[in-house]
């Protein structure tokens, strides 16, 4: 039974509380030029949006960091949006969607093209917190484009993934989540996996891609390993699937960006772009980790890092 309806793609009605959020992500990470890539667009039913395209590599610095808000109104959807540069088309499932952006800064074309169906976290059997969406899905695919800022021309060509969320997300609620996607270079291979601690408890969700054939996740047993200042490090993750399969992910960071949401909580988004192995196939992604920032000074402050 399909999670999804056949408009699902698109931007959602408010719910009961009379608001809607809609979020829509992609990434890359190329373990070849040490460099990742996201590109994040977020936008509520009163009009509220916003959008980033960040690339970053070894250094502190990313090496492109746009960050654009402002309103989009209620009557344009997801298929056809034009925000402040960003044009978005073709966000349809099955669909090789296509995205581009304009600045005076930074100039983006790229089309995703998705390598199985979507996965709903409602698939999973912890399912999805009410938290956090009503629902959402990721894919793994490939994709075609490239970024152009100054004299930099920053080709994109090769795995990736995407997801869409809808519903009100309360970030108040998690003390900690990590959420990672990899993937060989071949896509014999691909993972999504996100963990989440909330009020006490504990749950998991994401797939397994096995040459082609997907299938959700039902636990995730994992270690990580941090720098001083609680940036996250590695990430060995052993992984059993619904029909009893075992995987094994292990991620080692190579570069960080830290995504601040000044909200009143302190929610800190750490984004690490990896090498990996996935049952020992040379493999890469992308390793998040949510925080409250108050939480990580008390750990530096105290010296309890370790």
């Amino acid at each position: 039974m399909s999670r999804f309806s056949p408009t699902d793609h698109l931007r959602h009605a408010p719910d009961a509380s009379g608001r809607m959020r809609d979020s829509l992500f992609w990434q890359s990470v190329m373990p070849d030029r040490k460099l990742g890539f996201q590109a994040y667009l977020y936008l509520t039913n009163e009009g509220k949006a916003g959008f980033n395209i960040v690339v970053w590599g070894e250094e502190k610095r990313p090496i492109v960091l746009e960050l654009v808000n402002g309103e989009i109104p209620a009557d344009m959807n997801l298929d056809a949006l034009s925000f402040k540069g960003l044009e978005l088309r073709k966000t349809g499932f099955g669909e090789a969607a296509k995205v581009s952006y304009r600045s005076d800064k930074v100039e983006m074309d790229f089309t995703f093209t998705p390598a199985h169906p979507p996965h709903s976290y409602l698939d999973n059997p912890d399912g999805l917190p009410s938290w956090f969406a009503m629902n959402r899905y990721e894919q793994t695919g490939r994709i075609d484009g490239e970024i152009r800022a100054g004299d930099l021309t920053i080709p994109l060509n090769g795995m990736a993934h995407r997801d869409h969320s809808w519903g009100n997300r309360n970030w108040g609620v998690p003390q900690h989540w990590k959420w990672f996607c990899a993937y060989t270079p071949d896509g014999s291979r691909m993972i999504n996996g996100w963990i989440w601690i909330a009020r006490g408890e504990w749950g998991c969700a994401g797939y397994v891609v096995r040459d082609g054939v997907l299938t959700p996740i039902a636990t995730i047993a994992q270690k990580g390993t941090y720098r001083d200042d609680m940036s996250q490090d590695t990430l060995r993750a052993e992984i059993v699937d619904t029909d009893g399969g075992t995987c094994l992910l292990e991620m080692q960071r190579f570069g960080l960006v830290k995504l601040p949401t000044k909200d009143k909580f302190g929610t800190l988004i750490q984004e690490a772009a990896c090498t990996a192995t996935i049952d020992g196939l040379t493999a890469a992604g992308q390793y998040e980790t949510h925080w409250q920032q108050s939480y990580l000074d008390h750990l530096v402050e105290s010296g309890a890092t370790r």
